[in-house]
């Protein structure tokens, strides 16, 4: 599901179901039909990603939580600190951290709970940034559109040293976030069961980043007397 453009604290009728581009984009207040030098189309498409919540926090009950660009904004700041003994693109990274949950804005955010096969959920996504960068970005600039969809195609095969990080990066930041949740409903929420996404971690410093995020729930949850089901 999307947040409204009309009112960001509602929620269009295009559900994850009935999902097909062309509805998505008739909700959209007076989309630019054809092509068009401005960039204004874009970027109100890209405003719903200021609007359209993660939809994993929904199923929790947590108040305001998150949006997809909050997301994604922390991740590009967490690429910006990887070490550069690594020789990992760190610019690169930013960019690939902005666009690779892009086409979100408008696929929404699919979860397992959706019950969406991995292949539909791609061939919504190349959709979506297929139109994104052939009718929106192409008449502003060929350079620019031709290297966001390559970004996105990028983070997708996830064979770069690059877009491995950022998908360490996406990782992590999931596991941040869980902890602040935790700790902003005082453990009255135990959200344990995002944490498995660390497994999927393969450079070492994130490694030991989500080491010491780890060290610090068990922390705070010792500190309100409880344990939560990852620690015990």
């Amino acid at each position: 599901m999307f947040a409204n453009p009309d009112n960001p604290n509602t929620v269009s009728t295009v559900t994850v179901k009935d999902w097909t581009l062309p509805k998505v984009l008739a909700t959209i207040p007076a989309p630019i039909t054809s092509a068009s030098s401005s960039p204004l189309h874009f970027l109100h498409i890209i405003q719903r990603l200021k609007t359209t919540p993660r939809e994993g926090w929904r199923r929790f009950d947590i108040n305001h939580g998150e949006s997809i660009a909050d997301h994604m904004y922390r991740m590009g700041i967490i690429t910006m600190l990887c070490p550069p003994e690594t020789g990992i693109d760190r610019d690169r990274c930013v960019k690939l951290a902005l666009i690779h949950d892009m086409a979100e804005a408008l696929v929404g955010d699919i979860t397992p709970p959706d019950n969406v096969p991995k292949d539909e959920k791609f061939k919504r996504e190349f959709e979506s940034m297929k139109y994104i960068c052939d009718e929106l970005l192409k008449p502003i600039s060929e350079v620019v559109a031709k290297e966001f969809m390559e970004l996105w195609q990028e983070y997708e095969v996830g064979e770069t040293k690059e877009a491995v990080f950022v998908k360490d990066v996406d990782r992590f930041e999931l596991v941040c976030q869980t902890i602040e949740y935790e700790k902003q409903y005082e453990a009255q929420k135990d959200l344990q069961e995002f944490l498995h996404v660390r497994n999927g971690i393969k450079n070492e410093f994130v490694i030991k980043w989500v080491e010491d995020a780890l060290l610090e729930r068990a922390a705070f949850w010792k500190s309100k007397g409880l344990v939560s089901k990852i620690d015990s």
